[in-house]
C-alpha cells in the first residue's frame, strides 16, 4: 500500500518518456470525435517504475481537458493508480459541492483514499497555477519531473525554463 510520502516520491521522481501514441501531436479519439488524445509511457530514470501519462482535450470546449499520471503497480488486482491529474473547466457547476467543475483544478490520490479502496484521485484542489491546456501541460511536465519532454513537446522547451527553481 502506498503512503502519502511514497505517492509524492512517485510523482516527483525523475522520469523519461519512452514512447508516445501518437508520436507527434494528438489524435482524435475513435469513440468521441470531439476529443483529442495522446498516451505516453514513462520510466523513472532509475528504471524502477513505469508510468503512463495521458492527455485529453475537448475540441469544442478547449477549457475541458485532463492531463494525468498513472503508476503501474505490481499488484495485478489494482493495476494502475492515477496519482495526479490536472483538469480544466468542465463547465458543469452543479455536479460537485465545491463547484470544482467550473474551475481549473488538480486531483491527487492519497493514502486515505487507497485505504478506503478508492483508486481514483478524489482529493481535489482548485488552482490558479494554469488557465489553459498549454499552461497546464507546462506545469504538469515540470511538476512530475519529466526530463526529456523536449523530444516529445519541443515547443514547450523555452516555457519550462520559466519555472526552474519553483
Amino acid at each position: 500500500m502506498l503512503n502519502n510520502m511514497m505517492i509524492d516520491e512517485l510523482i516527483k521522481c525523475p522520469k523519461n518518456i519512452v514512447d508516445a501514441i501518437p508520436k507527434h501531436g494528438m489524435a482524435i479519439d475513435k469513440k468521441n470525435s470531439f476529443v483529442k488524445r495522446k498516451n505516453l509511457t514513462l520510466k523513472s530514470t532509475d528504471d524502477k517504475h513505469i508510468f503512463e501519462m495521458f492527455l485529453r482535450q475537448n475540441t469544442m470546449f478547449i477549457e475541458d481537458f485532463s492531463i494525468g499520471l498513472m503508476f503501474k503497480t505490481e499488484d495485478k488486482s489494482v493495476g494502475k493508480i492515477t496519482l495526479i491529474r490536472y483538469n480544466g473547466e468542465h463547465g458543469q457547476s452543479d455536479w460537485s459541492r465545491d463547484n470544482h467543475y467550473s474551475a481549473f483544478h488538480i486531483h491527487k490520490i492519497t493514502e486515505k483514499l487507497l485505504i478506503e479502496g478508492i483508486y481514483e484521485p478524489k482529493d481535489i484542489q482548485i488552482t490558479n497555477k494554469f488557465s489553459t491546456f498549454d499552461s497546464a501541460l507546462t506545469q504538469f511536465l515540470h511538476y512530475v519531473n519529466v526530463k526529456n519532454f523536449d523530444k516529445y513537446f519541443p515547443h514547450y522547451d523555452k516555457q519550462m525554463y520559466l519555472f526552474e527553481g519553483q
